[in-house]
């Protein structure tokens, strides 16, 4: 007995196991293993062994340069099997994670044809939108209920800014006194999840999962021209021609012809069209004013594609007393030039993203000019609306007023069954009646900064 509780008492003292070391990252050999056979079991139909092979070295091995590899490995079994929705989950992570890997070119190529055989399950889309802009400050409140007013009030589509810069939305009516700096706010990024900006809230995913559940669309709207988080190091930014001085300065724009913006851009809207939103609204402000656009990428572009250099100082000069600037005539060549390469630059990113999400819906916002003035149009902001036809595009969005009934049939026109989208001031007493549009004709109520919000308003 004695010898008993002598036993027992030493092994009450004895030291519980210390919690397993961390396993390094294991030598190239042993990974090679795990894919070698991981390949063996599915020659062999074992895919149950195999999804559990490459799912060790893809969790376990985050670092590991074989990881798209394995991606694109379990994808096929799981393809192989049948299981559609899985497979499209590891190729979409293969595109995004690994855009640049050898494997995602097939990841691309898989993923619309996998979507193609899912049933729809976006909400069916109305005759007319009647949509809602709302600023990033009113994402908190539109929470279920809110999002169920604002459905039996007709509104059928939330257009959502996922973007915040330095000097946010603008500076509200009342606020700082005219020509006065503008007051910065917090840090600059954005509200949904990804890898190629800062994430302030990732509020966007649960949103959408919220709206859809009404029975209503989210748009993402944002400006490709202006993300404040990019450093300046990385030299994307645009410049400008100061006629006052007559040198180019940097500007905080970015130059939209860039190759390795283009690239980013790819990843960020790839990353924000994976939150399940119907659609992206490519703001037009900042827009491209006549002094911009003179990066060395630009000029460089210029003047192998038109094979004459450039000269900003020869285009642009400031006249009269009021120095006012004024426009040479090899000026238009410049800037027909200038229009398009941009269109066609981020246009031909929305096709990129579009590869990954087939059914993701474009809309590009221009100003009135566009319609009334194409000329002015072109040279303050770089617009061409009879260009845009060119590309695959789903809306054409301008702002109007009540005064200006006439645009919006003008512009149906022009624009020659793309579908039109009115910007309006929901402010604005007379306001744009839906019924007296064009057929097809959407409505989206913008309010200022500064103004009531519709949300959370009982309005």
């Amino acid at each position: 007995m004695i010898l008993l509780l002598t036993l027992l008492a030493c092994s009450s003292r004895v030291a519980r196991p210390s919690p397993p070391a961390k396993v390094p990252l294991p030598s190239q050999e042993v990974i090679a293993g795990l894919l070698k056979n991981g390949k063996q079991a599915v020659a062999q139909g074992q895919y149950d062994r195999a999804i559990g092979l490459f799912r060790r070295l893809q969790d376990g091995y985050p670092n590991a340069p074989e990881r798209p590899e394995a991606t694109l490995l379990l994808a096929q079994v799981f393809e192989k099997r049948g299981e559609t929705i899985p497979a499209l989950v590891e190729y979409r992570k293969l595109a995004s994670e690994f855009p640049q890997a050898p494997q995602a070119a097939l990841a691309r190529i898989k993923i619309p044809e996998l979507e193609r055989q899912l049933p729809v399950v976006r909400p069916p889309q109305e005759s007319r939108i009647i949509g809602l802009h709302v600023w990033p400050d009113a994402l908190a409140g539109l929470d279920d209920r809110e999002l169920g007013r604002l459905r039996q009030s007709g509104t059928n589509t939330l257009f959502v800014s996922v973007v915040r810069n330095r000097t946010f939305p603008f500076i509200v009516e009342g606020g700082p006194a005219k020509g006065a700096p503008p007051t910065p706010t917090a840090a600059p990024g954005v509200y949904f999840k990804t890898d190629w900006a800062p994430v302030l809230q990732d509020r966007l995913s649960a949103l959408v999962g919220a709206a859809h559940r009404q029975g209503m669309q989210v748009w993402a709207s944002l400006s490709v021209r202006r993300m404040d988080w990019v450093h300046s190091k990385l030299e994307w930014a645009d410049w400008k021609f100061n006629s006052q001085t007559g040198r180019l300065e940097r500007v905080e724009t970015l130059d939209l012809l860039h190759p390795a913006l283009r690239d980013y851009l790819v990843g960020l809207l790839t990353d924000l069209a994976g939150t399940e939103v119907d659609g992206i609204f490519l703001a037009a402000d900042p827009p491209s004013e006549a002094s911009e656009g003179f990066s060395t990428t630009a000029l460089r572009k210029f003047e192998k594609d038109l094979g004459q250099p450039v000269d900003p100082s020869r285009l642009l000069s400031a006249q009269g007393r009021e120095r006012s600037l004024g426009y040479a005539p090899e000026f238009w060549r410049w800037l027909g030039w200038k229009q398009r390469e941009q269109s066609k630059s981020v246009l031909g990113v929305m096709e990129a993203v579009r590869a990954a999400f087939p059914g993701l819906m474009v809309a590009v916002e221009v100003h009135p000019e566009a319609v009334t003035n194409p000329q002015a149009a072109m040279a303050m902001y770089a617009e061409d609306l009879l260009d845009l036809r060119r590309y695959r595009v789903d809306y054409i969005a301008l702002p109007v007023t009540s005064a200006q009934g006439s645009l919006a049939a003008k512009a149906a026109e022009i624009v020659r069954g793309e579908r039109l989208l009115l910007l309006v001031d929901p402010t604005d007493k007379s306001g744009v009646k839906p019924a007296t549009l064009p057929a097809g004709t959407g409505l989206i109520y913008k309010e200022k900064s500064g103004q009531p919000r519709l949300t959370n308003q009982g309005r």
